[in-house]
């Protein structure tokens, strides 16, 4: 345990940039998810998601892994409000 307050500050301080830069680190990052049931043609398309995106796609409207491929089972192109969480 630290009981120094110099070096309980100098480890939040580390802690906190770790944090900052974690989280810009996944602001950069995105994805290909794909839609699921636009397929025509063999063409896909895709939609790029940033890791934020993903997650509440994932938690809240479906998204499935086929191979190496992400699909989504949400209709973009619909007005996106307030959805209950299905769980």
């Amino acid at each position: 345990m630290i009981t120094n307050p110099l070096y309980r500050k100098a480890l939040a301080a580390v802690l906190l940039l770790a944090a900052l830069a974690l989280m810009t680190a996944g602001s950069l990052r995105s994805y290909k998810v794909y839609d699921a049931d636009a397929d025509e043609f063999g063409i896909l398309t895709f939609h790029r998601v940033s890791d934020r995106l993903i997650v509440i796609d994932a938690t809240f409207r479906g998204v499935l892994v086929k191979g190496e491929r992400l699909y989504t089972t949400d209709d973009r192109s619909q007005a996106r409000g307030k959805k209950a969480c299905p769980t």
